[in-house]
């Protein structure tokens, strides 16, 4: 949802001895952690103390209507992300075992993968993020945490040929019937979803919008296609309600009234789920360009859509 940046504290309290002499400051560490392919880092923003309090507040409501969404997005890649998302964080709060053995650090590892890739799929590569330990002991792990998982989702994250890709761009497998993403129902073909969007297109009064940018097409229960819109009151609305609650906030203290404006439109446009409100919200934003915050909002990036 938002490009956030990450801040970095210091703790201070008041309750030191008075004797105690003043330190050098410690050096800045920027590598938190390394495993797999990935180095964790963390940025220094010395910008951020030059902002004045009313800029801080908007950075923090707009950052939090970012994070509001968050499982929209984990949604998004792949249908049983947040199930295992929710097992495996359940395991790391309340398994009380051994937690030295190599099992358990490469389950750890895997953890840690799923988090930075907002799912069980490479963020580039697009391939299945393979798991270092048994399913056997993965199976000890959820008895031990009284948890249990449907066939399909340990399938999902065992087997290295189902799902096995969360984009996949070989034609001769089906763009859609081999993408992993959760934009369509599993059983969809690329056929008919281009067929679907060319009737869409050719009934629409506006030929400019971007059809499919705002929801999930699915096979309805008389066996024809259909959107499910991404809205307040549509698909997501939980999140989304939630969204609009951190933007509204963060339209009191814009910088400008270009920027509120634009604010506006996003808002509106996440309750309606219209293409033409995204639309008059791109402009907005784009021509927003006084002040000193930026943010980035919304369904933005097609990548994930094969």
């Amino acid at each position: 949802m938002l490009m956030a940046v990450l801040f970095g504290a210091v703790a201070c309290t008041n309750d030191q001895p008075a004797e105690v002499e003043a330190q050098e400051p410690q050096e800045f560490i920027w590598k938190t952690e390394q495993f797999a392919d990935l180095k964790i880092v963390r940025y220094q923003i010395p910008g951020w103390d030059q902002l004045s309090s009313e800029q801080r507040v908007l950075v923090y409501y707009i950052t939090q209507a970012g994070l509001a969404g968050r499982d929209i997005i984990w949604d998004q890649n792949y249908r049983h992300n947040l199930t295992i998302r929710r097992t495996l964080e359940k395991v790391v709060r309340e398994f009380d075992g051994d937690r030295e053995s190599e099992d358990w650090k490469n389950f750890m590892v895997y953890t840690k993968r799923v988090w930075f890739s907002n799912g069980i799929h490479h963020h580039y590569s697009m391939s299945k993020i393979m798991p270092d330990f048994s399913q056997e002991y993965f199976q000890g792990l959820l008895d031990l945490t009284g948890q249990s998982l449907s066939d399909e989702v340990v399938m999902a994250i065992f087997d290295p040929t189902y799902d096995a890709k969360k984009v996949n761009l070989d034609p001769d497998k089906g763009l859609v019937l081999a993408s992993a993403v959760n934009f369509y129902d599993p059983d969809l073909t690329e056929a008919e979803v281009d067929a679907y969007y060319t009737g869409l297109k050719e009934g629409s009064d506006n030929k400019k919008l971007s059809f499919g940018i705002n929801s999930k097409v699915v096979r309805n229960a008389d066996g024809h296609l259909e959107e499910k819109i991404w809205k307040v009151g549509g698909m997501y609305t939980e999140a989304l309600e939630e969204v609009v609650n951190w933007l509204e906030k963060a339209v009191t203290v814009a910088e400008n009234d270009k920027q509120a404006a634009a604010l506006k439109l996003l808002i509106k446009y996440y309750r309606t789920g219209s293409l033409e409100d995204w639309d008059k919200f791109n402009v907005a934003w784009v021509n927003a360009t006084d002040g000193d915050i930026d943010y980035i909002q919304g369904f933005v990036e097609v990548y994930n859509d094969p």
